[in-house]
């Protein structure tokens, strides 16, 4: 009897064992987010720099603290810019031109515009602009647990991303009312790091520098029908499109041109030369042109007028 007692005794220890051990093999969601950014936090020196806000297991660091002077609303407008990359360092998303968003607050809620879908992000974002950066103008660091991103499944919709990846996040908040002003931070800031001087900017947000007024005595109007030499480049200096005087761009300037050059080329006449630094809303806007224009660039023209039609 005192045998099998204790052979029941040493099975029933022996299966508890097991039952435990399988227990800790699987770890939560939450425990393994929270190791994977404890790990990050640390591989990264960055303990000193970021907090956890509350129990949601974000933790953020104020770049810049926000301008306003009014805290922000769901009703309100945002203009942001943001990045977002994974923890394992193979997804990596930076360009300002792409990753923007320019609605409501309260739609953050769900992704709109450019932002991909998701369950959870962008409430892990609105949580970032709303309760913690609270004002404009402002940016802030945040890293996202994979709960809040994409979860175990990852997604490979308009980033690729893997599964169970916890993401490092930047935000930056536009202290701007209108799209308009939106675009002009960049152009402004093409603008500034390139020199640029002798500009006038339209009320459009069209910047513009005549090297060459002409000497045609035909105004160059929408009806009018141009002949040009002109080359076009992209604020990182890609040049999209360049013409000579063998071959010429010629069409009728309101129906076969974009904004930009409508606006600005009737500021010269025939032989005249100008430059032109269009905003997206005057050049391809949010979708771009093909594989050259992506959405939202702003475009640097050298335009020489050749001939001029009415």
């Amino acid at each position: 009897m005192r045998y099998q007692f204790l052979k029941y005794t040493l099975a029933g220890l022996l299966l508890l064992t097991v039952f435990v051990a399988c227990k800790k093999e699987y770890a939560t969601i939450e425990e393994e987010d929270a190791t994977a950014i404890t790990d990050y936090l640390q591989k990264n020196n960055l303990n000193s720099l970021m907090t956890q806000y509350g129990n949601t297991g974000i933790y953020y660091q104020i770049i810049t603290p926000g301008t306003a002077v009014d805290t922000l609303k769901y009703s309100d407008l945002i203009y942001m810019t943001y990045t977002i990359n994974s923890f394992d360092g193979k997804a990596k998303y930076i360009d300002e031109n792409l990753y923007r968003y320019s609605s409501f607050l309260g739609y953050l809620q769900l992704w709109t515009q450019n932002l991909p879908e998701a369950a959870h992000l962008p409430v892990a974002f609105r949580i970032a602009i709303k309760d913690i950066l609270k004002k404009k103008g402002g940016s802030l660091r945040i890293l996202i647990p994979s709960r809040l991103a994409y979860g175990q499944q990852g997604t490979e919709d308009k980033f690729v991303i893997a599964g169970n990846q916890s993401l490092d996040c930047t935000i930056n908040l536009y202290d701007v009312n209108n799209s308009l002003d939106f675009e002009d931070v960049f152009v402004k800031k093409y603008i500034q790091t390139n020199n640029l001087t002798g500009l006038t900017k339209t009320s459009t947000g069209l910047y513009y520098q005549i090297i060459t007024p002409g000497t045609g005595i035909a105004p160059i109007t929408l009806s009018s029908t141009i002949t040009a030499i002109s080359k076009g480049k992209l604020t990182n200096g890609t040049v999209f499109d360049q013409n000579d005087s063998s071959k010429p761009i010629v069409g009728v300037l309101g129906s076969s041109f974009i904004p930009g050059w409508q606006e600005g080329l009737p500021l010269i006449k025939k032989g005249g030369k100008i430059r032109l630094i269009i905003p997206p809303s005057l050049g391809y806007g949010t979708k771009g042109n093909g594989a050259k224009i992506p959405p939202n660039s702003i475009l640097d023209f050298d335009v020489e007028v050749t001939e001029v039609s009415n």
